[in-house]
């Protein structure tokens, strides 16, 4: 299920329809405000928000959303200035879609969002000295206790442990955890978000636990590795 929050009765019919003759079920609200008083709000599996509504922003939504369900987000909006592309990737948002668009370009992005949130790791589990990520409940354990982090945060730990020890550029890290075009984003973006993941793990920027700055470059993440498959 797809919802969608736009003011727009025009757009709002357009998507809607499109997503929906691409074999997608829809349900559309007009505001934040319709949208929360849905008892259901929290279970769909991909929003698409417009960020100028009437009664509350589509930021304000999305940090309310982030405290009920792990849910990718699409921004659909006529502002494409590079500080609300900014504000919206810092807030959580896996994708931002700029008015006008054509259709074809919606179920793009839509699908190529849904296939990142529903892929399985073939590795579920992996597990490090006092880390435990779980991709499948979308979770992480330090020192046996979970850790609360947003989908970005998670997807940004995850990444990073799959590619242990190996040195990746903030480019790569960019291109790769938020999957899209990021032409008038600066990597400052990568470097917010592992400033916060790593506040949440208890990590130390001078002697990490797990994350690794190398400057002038970017991050790498440096657990050593537990092995749990039984053939082994």
């Amino acid at each position: 299920m797809i919802y969608i929050v736009e003011d727009d009765g025009t757009i709002r019919e357009l998507v809607g329809a499109t997503l929906e003759a691409a074999g997608y079920a829809v349900r559309a609200f007009d505001s934040g405000k319709t949208l929360f008083a849905h008892q259901d709000f929290a279970k769909a599996e991909l929003y698409l928000l417009d960020i100028m509504l009437p009664d509350m922003d589509g930021y304000k939504i999305l940090e309310k959303l982030k405290k009920a369900t792990d849910a990718p987000v699409i921004f659909l909006t006529a502002k494409d200035e590079e500080i609300d592309k900014a504000t919206g990737l810092q807030l959580g948002a896996d994708d931002y879609i700029t008015k006008p668009f054509g259709v074809l370009e919606l179920l793009a992005r839509v699908k190529a969002v849904m296939r990142r949130y529903q892929k399985t790791n073939p590795q579920t589990v992996m597990e490090f000295e006092n880390l435990k990520i779980d991709s499948e409940a979308k979770t992480a354990e330090v020192f046996g206790k979970i850790v609360k982090l947003t989908y970005k945060e998670f997807e940004l730990l995850a990444y990073l442990a799959q590619y242990r020890n190996k040195v990746l550029s903030r480019e790569q890290i960019l291109s790769s955890v938020w999957g899209f075009d990021f032409d008038g984003i600066t990597t400052r973006t990568v470097d917010i978000h592992i400033k916060t993941l790593r506040q949440k793990l208890g990590d130390n920027a001078d002697k990490p636990l797990f994350i690794e700055t190398v400057r002038g470059y970017g991050y790498k993440f440096v657990s050593e590795f537990i092995d749990t498959d039984d053939d082994e």
